[in-house]
C-alpha cells in the first residue's frame, strides 16, 4: 500500500516569475464558462449562515456567481427566486445567469428541481458532502436528462476519480473539497478527506486527460471546477486558481453585513454566527458552530480579495486567470518558512 503525501495551501508558495505587468488594475479576473461569464471568480459559500437572499443578491450584482443555500423551506426558496426573476424583467442585473439554487439527492429534491426550474432558475448545485456517490450520479443524470438547459454544478468530491465520474455523468462544473472548511470536522470525525491542494492537483490531472481525449475526438466540452474550502486569505485564492476556475469561500465572508446570521456581542465587539451545512443539525456530526468578528460589507471584502489576486497575478507575470494555470512553479516550505511568510518579530500596531 502506497501512502501519498498530501499538501494544502500553507505547505507551498508560488515562485515569482518575470513580469511585464504595467498596472495590476488592468489584469483580467473574469471567468468564461461558455454560456456563463462572470466578472470575478470568487463565490460566497452556499452555507446556511452565509448565502441567504441579501448575500446572493449582492454577490450577483458584483458580477459574480452566487448560490442560494438549501437549508430553508422550499416555499422560501421559491419566493426568493420568483423575486429575482421578476427583478430581471425590469432591467436590473440578469439574476438568472448569476444566481443558482442548491438541491440534495433525495426523491423530494427531484420535485424541488421542477418547481425551481418552472420559476426560472437555470443554475443548479447538487450540494452534498460526498459527491462521489451513486445518489449524486443519479441526480446528475436525472437533471441533465429532464432539464438539459440547466447549468449544473455538482459536488463535493476530493479525487480525480470522483471528478471523472461526475463529469461523465453530465455535470457541467464540480465543487472540489472535502473537510477543508474552517467549520468542518469531517476529517477528524470520519478519518476521510484530502488536503485541498492535493485534491485540486489530482482533479486538474484528470481534467487535462479528459480535455485531451475530447479534443482528439473532436469534442469542445470544457471541464471546469471550483475549489471549495480552506481559503483564509487572498494568497490562498491565487494558489487555488492555479488549478481551479473559481473559488468558493465561507469564512472570509461569514462576518459580512449581508449574511443572514445573527449578531452577538463578545467582549464588547460584534460577532456574527457562522454555521456550516451540516452543523445546522442538532447532532453537529461533521462541523461546529462558531462566531466570527463582523467585518463590514461584502463589497469591501471582495475588493480586498481581488486586489490580492491581481497582485499575485502580477508576481506571476500573467494578465488573466487562464495564463495563471500555465505552468506555475511552486516550492514546498517548512513550518519555519510558513512563520517567515507571516509578519514576525514585531509588535503589530
Amino acid at each position: 500500500m502506497e501512502i501519498r503525501e498530501g499538501l494544502t495551501f500553507d505547505d507551498i508558495l508560488l515562485v515569482p516569475e518575470y513580469s511585464e505587468v504595467i498596472s495590476r488594475s488592468l489584469l483580467d479576473v473574469s471567468v468564461n464558462l461558455g454560456d456563463l461569464q462572470f466578472k470575478h471568480p470568487i463565490i460566497p459559500a452556499n452555507m446556511l449562515s452565509i448565502s441567504g437572499e441579501k448575500m446572493v443578491r449582492t454577490a450577483a450584482e458584483s458580477g459574480g456567481l452566487a448560490i442560494l443555500h438549501r437549508f430553508m423551506p422550499l416555499e422560501d426558496q421559491l419566493d426568493i427566486i420568483n423575486r429575482f426573476v421578476c427583478a430581471t424583467q425590469v432591467g436590473t442585473p440578469d439574476y438568472q445567469r448569476h444566481i443558482g439554487v442548491s438541491v440534495g439527492v433525495k426523491d423530494s429534491d427531484k420535485n424541488n428541481v421542477e418547481d425551481l426550474y418552472t420559476l426560472g432558475a437555470r443554475i443548479f448545485c447538487i450540494d452534498i458532502a460526498h459527491g462521489n456517490s451513486k445518489l449524486c450520479v443519479e441526480m446528475i443524470q436525472f437533471i441533465k436528462h429532464n432539464y438539459p438547459d440547466i447549468y449544473l454544478i455538482a459536488g463535493n468530491v476530493a479525487t480525480g476519480d470522483g471528478a471523472r465520474r461526475l463529469w461523465e455523468a453530465g455535470a457541467d462544473i464540480l465543487k472540489i473539497g472535502v473537510g477543508a472548511g474552517s467549520l468542518c470536522t469531517t476529517r477528524i470525525e470520519t478519518g476521510n478527506g484530502v488536503p485541498q491542494l492535493t485534491a485540486l492537483m489530482d482533479v486538474q490531472k484528470v481534467q487535462q486527460e479528459m480535455l485531451a481525449r475530447g479534443k482528439a475526438a473532436g469534442r469542445q466540452r470544457k471541464y471546469p471546477f471550483i475549489s471549495d474550502g480552506g481559503i483564509k486569505n487572498a494568497g490562498d485564492i491565487v494558489k487555488a486558481l492555479c488549478f481551479a476556475d473559481m473559488v468558493m469561500a465561507g469564512n472570509i465572508f461569514a462576518g459580512c453585513e449581508e449574511t443572514s446570521s445573527s449578531i452577538h456581542v463578545i467582549n464588547g465587539l460584534p460577532h456574527k454566527e457562522y454555521v456550516g451545512s451540516s452543523t445546522h443539525k442538532t447532532n453537529h456530526i461533521e462541523g461546529v458552530e462558531a462566531w466570527v468578528p463582523c467585518t463590514g460589507r461584502f463589497g469591501t471584502i471582495l475588493t480586498k480579495m481581488l486586489e490580492g489576486l491581481r497582485s499575485g497575478m502580477s508576481y506571476q507575470g500573467v494578465n488573466n486567470l487562464q495564463d495563471l494555470k500555465e505552468g506555475p512553479q511552486f516550492v514546498k516550505i517548512t513550518s519555519a518558512g510558513l512563520k517567515e511568510s507571516h509578519s514576525h518579530d514585531v509588535i503589530i500596531k
